[in-house]
């Protein structure tokens, strides 16, 4: 059954995401799939922040990466909760999958894992003069992805 598949992450969620890929699972009459991926990433650029402000040193100790981690893990768990909520009070079937690693590439192997009719997701905004230096991972999904993507900006 096909289902639709709202990406969260943790550095982006929008409210609006979440209401339209429920009323949508819902129009559709197809349960909702809340993934959220803890990226990889963004531990090693908060690493690297703190190494550079001088709060820790070069390499930091496992109990602070297991910190960081535990605070992702939970902050997922938030997220996913108000999903839950939503789809619930909407009367849509509900799933969650929590996974670690590449944002694009997990988002992109829960597409074909979960059947999805449709992939929901949010990008950061970013300046004018920014958009000509990087992607967004919101982008690559769009391009790379093999159903139609909805794009939120937060």
């Amino acid at each position: 059954m096909a289902k639709t598949l709202l990406v969260l992450s943790t550095s982006r969620t929008s409210e609006k995401a979440v209401d339209f890929a429920v009323c949508r699972a819902k129009e559709k009459g197809e349960p909702i799939v809340a993934l959220y991926i803890i990226e990889e990433k963004l531990t090693d650029e908060v690493f690297n922040r703190f190494t550079d402000i001088g709060f820790i040193g070069d390499k930091p100790s496992s109990e602070l990466v297991e910190s960081i981690m535990k605070e992702y893990r939970q902050r997922g768990y938030e997220e996913v909760g108000k999903v839950q909520v939503k789809a619930m009070e909407a009367g849509v079937s509900f799933d969650a999958v929590t996974v670690e690693g590449d944002f694009t590439e997990e988002a992109l192997k829960a597409i074909d894992d979960h059947d999805a009719s449709m992939v929901v997701v949010v990008k950061k905004k970013k300046s004018i003069f920014m958009k000509y230096f990087s992607r967004s991972f919101a982008d690559e999904i769009s391009e790379r992805a093999s159903v139609e993507v909805k794009v939120f900006e937060d």
